[in-house]
C-alpha cells in the first residue's frame, strides 16, 4: 500500500507588491501586475453600522458594511455630479480611474473591465498608458477565468511595451508582461509554454535597464550595480513552482537556493513561505533530515491552530512513516494532529481530511499491525472522497479507486489472519 501526499496546484495572480501567503495550498503562481495601488486585497477591515431608536436606545438594524463600498458609492456620487458641471478631461479621467480603484478592491470585475473600457477609449493615447491598460484588462479577464481574454490583452501589452523600450536594452516592463502569460499558461496547465514564457521574462527582469550588448559581452557588472529588480524574486519562484509542476524537483531546489542566498532582503532569515518551498522540494527528492529541520522551524513562527500547521504536521508525518524511519508512534502523532486541525477548520468531509485519514490507515496496517483500525480509516476516507467525487462510477476517480485498493489488500489480510486462527483452534 502506497500513500502519496498529492499535491495540489492553485493560480493566483497578486500584485508587485503584495505580500504572499503562507502556506497556500500547495502552490500559487504569481503574476506581476502593474497595478500596485490597485491592488490592496487584504481581508478589509468591516464597519458595523447601526441605527439606534433615539428614545429606547436600542438598536434597530445592524449590517456589515466594507468601507471600501463606502469608498465607492462616494467616487461614483462624486463622478455623477462632476459630469453635471464642465469638467476638464483631466478631472474625467482622474474621477474614473478613482472609481476603478475602488471596483477593483472589491472585486467588481466585470463593473472594472466596463470603467477600463471608457478610459481606454477616451483618455488613453500614449504607447506607454495602452500598454499598462491592456495590463489591466489581463488581470481582470483572469479574474473572470476568461483566459483566452486575458492571454490576448497580455499579448497586446507586450507588444505596446516593445515600442515603448529600446529594442536593445532589457527592461523590467517587458519581463513582468512575459511572466503575465506564464501565469495564463500556467492556469491552463500548459506548463511548457508557461516555462517558455519565463525563460523570455527572467533577462528582462534580472537585467533591467541594461544593454543586450553588454550583457552578452559579460559586462553587465559595474561598481554601480543596482539592487536586483523586485520582480526577480517572484519570476524566479514562478519559474520554481513550474519546475516543481513538472516533477523537475533538483532544478526547483537550484531556483530556491538562489532565492535564499541572493534575494532574501536585507540579509534577513529566509521567510517561511520560502523555507517551505525549500522544504516541499526537499521533501520529493527524499533528502527527509533537511526537510524536516525547515518544516520544524517553519512551524516554530507560525499559528499552530492553522492550515498550513496541519499541511506541515501531515508531512512530518509522512517522513516518519517512510521506510527509512518506520517511526509509527511518531507518524501518528503528527498525523493526528493534522487530523485535528482539519477537521476543525475544513470540516468533517473535506478531501485533505481524507488524504490523512488514509496516511493513517497505511501506518496502522503496514507499521503497527492494525488492521481493523486501518479498515476503519479507509472506510471512513472512502466515504469522503466519494462525496467529493465529479465521477458517477468508482473506476473513474484515481482516489477512490487507491483506497478500495487498500480496503480490498487489508480485508484480504484480516482474512488470513482469521483463517489462520480458525486453524490453530481445529489444531
Amino acid at each position: 500500500i502506497q500513500s502519496r501526499c498529492k499535491k495540489h496546484y492553485l493560480l493566483k495572480i497578486i500584485a508587485i507588491k503584495l505580500t504572499s501567503m503562507i502556506r497556500r495550498p500547495l502552490f500559487f503562481l504569481r503574476g506581476s501586475i502593474i497595478l500596485q495601488q490597485h491592488l490592496q486585497i487584504s481581508t478589509c477591515e468591516q464597519l458595523i453600522r447601526r441605527h439606534i431608536n433615539a428614545s429606547t436606545g436600542t438598536i434597530i438594524e445592524a449590517e456589515l458594511v466594507s468601507p471600501l463600498n463606502i469608498d465607492l458609492k462616494k467616487a461614483l456620487a462624486r463622478h455623477d455630479q462632476l459630469l453635471l458641471g464642465s469638467p476638464s478631461k483631466k478631472e474625467v479621467r482622474s474621477s474614473l480611474e478613482t472609481i476603478r480603484r475602488f471596483q477593483f478592491q472589491t472585486e467588481q470585475w466585470k463593473e472594472t473591465v466596463d470603467t477600463e473600457e471608457k478610459l481606454y477609449h477616451e483618455h488613453y493615447q500614449t504607447p506607454l498608458e495602452m500598454a499598462q491598460s491592456h495590463n489591466r484588462f489581463g488581470i481582470l479577464h483572469q479574474n473572470l477565468e476568461d483566459y483566452s481574454k486575458s492571454r490576448s490583452h497580455f499579448e497586446r501589452s507586450l507588444r505596446y511595451f516593445k515600442e515603448v523600450h529600446p529594442p536593445d536594452t532589457f527592461h523590467g516592463d517587458i519581463g513582468e508582461a512575459c511572466n503575465q502569460l506564464a501565469a495564463v499558461a500556467a492556469a491552463e496547465m500548459e506548463l511548457e509554454l508557461a516555462l517558455q514564457w519565463l525563460e523570455r521574462s527572467e533577462p528582462h527582469i534580472r537585467h533591467h535597464g541594461k544593454s543586450m550588448f553588454d550583457v552578452i559581452k559579460g559586462e553587465e557588472h559595474d561598481k554601480n550595480e543596482k539592487k536586483p529588480h523586485p520582480e526577480l524574486r517572484t519570476c524566479l519562484e514562478n519559474k520554481g513552482q513550474i519546475f516543481r509542476l513538472m516533477n523537475r524537483h533538483e532544478e526547483a531546489l537550484e531556483v530556491y537556493r538562489e532565492i535564499e542566498e541572493n534575494l532574501v532582503i536585507d540579509n534577513q532569515e529566509p521567510d517561511q513561505a520560502l523555507k517551505l518551498d525549500l522544504a516541499d522540494c526537499l521533501f520529493s527528492l527524499e533528502q527527509f533530515h533537511e526537510s524536516e529541520n525547515l518544516y520544524l522551524s517553519v512551524l516554530d513562527n507560525i499559528d499552530s491552530e492553522s492550515l498550513t500547521a496541519a499541511t506541515i504536521y501531515h508531512k512530518l508525518g509522512l517522513i516518519d512513516a517512510s521506510p527509512s524511519r518506520s517511526n509509527s508512534e511518531s507518524a501518528m502523532f503528527h498525523f493526528q494532529s493534522a487530523l485535528a486541525l482539519r477537521k476543525r477548520m475544513l470540516g468533517d468531509t473535506h478531501v485533505n481530511v481524507a488524504k490523512t485519514l488514509t496516511s493513517m490507515g497505511v501506518v496502522r496496517h503496514v507499521l503497527m499491525g492494525d488492521s481493523a483500525s486501518a479498515l476503519a480509516d479507509f472506510r471512513e476516507a472512502l466515504i469522503i472522497y466519494r462525496a467529493n467525487s465529479e465521477f458517477k462510477n468508482d473506476e473513474d476517480d484515481l482516489e477512490v479507486k487507491k483506497v478500495l485498493k487498500n480496503i480490498s489488500l487489508v480485508q484480504r489480510d484480516l482474512h488470513k489472519s482469521n483463517f489462520s486462527c480458525d486453524t490453530n483452534r481445529a489444531e
